[in-house]
């Protein structure tokens, strides 16, 4: 039979990610999109992030749980896909002081909302407290890059945009593979290696 050709997938190269992290800075997911090209994370991940996996003097977080809008159900928490996607992940300097921020505007929502603050611990939130919902995420993401006229990319394409930048600026594949919590080292050079610098 004949072999299952391996399409390359979509990427931006480096120019685009920092064009794309300027012009979201501020927007209403611009924090959300910003984690997600410096950690790797999942759409699921993000949106299931909890501060009491977060800590900020460490510089790491856990990846423990997932959160999901299931048809009839609504959102649904659960765990990572796999045991490998269950990590520990450190955060750049910067990444840290965007979850303070986040963490400082969640304060001030609290006050501004009052009673009808909604505390769920979760990191990232609706301006009252409660739960994204993952396909709004994606839906204001595809929004956002038609409306800057940027190279077409899927939501899921930001975990690319880590990998591209980790692998360009020639971090260990390891370290990157782990981070995104792929099963093998294997998986993470196949997709990636021609964003490898030699």
């Amino acid at each position: 039979p004949p072999r299952q050709e391996q399409k390359q997938m979509a990427m931006w190269n480096i120019p685009t990610i920092h064009n794309f992290l300027d012009l979201s800075q501020g927007s209403k997911y611009g924090d959300v999109f910003n984690f997600a090209i410096h950690t790797g994370l999942r759409r699921s991940e993000i949106c299931g992030l909890r501060w009491d996996a977060v800590d900020l003097a460490e510089g790491r977080l856990r990846v423990v749980r997932t959160l999901h809008s299931i048809n009839g159900h609504g959102l649904v928490e659960g765990l990572p896909k796999t045991k490998r996607s269950r990590r520990n992940i450190a955060l750049a300097p910067e990444t840290v002081e965007l979850l303070r921020e986040v963490q400082g505007t969640q304060k001030l929502q609290g006050v501004e909302f009052g009673d009808l603050w909604n505390d769920t611990g979760y990191v990232f939130t609706r301006p009252n407290g409660l739960p994204l919902v993952p396909q709004e995420v994606t839906k204001a993401f595809t929004g956002f890059v038609r409306a800057h006229n940027l190279p077409h990319l899927t939501f899921h394409g930001l975990r690319h945009a880590f990998a591209t930048l980790g692998m360009s600026a020639g971090f260990n594949p390891k370290v990157v593979s782990e981070g995104l919590g792929h099963s093998t080292v294997g998986i993470t050079l196949d997709v990636y290696s021609h964003v490898l610098p030699n």
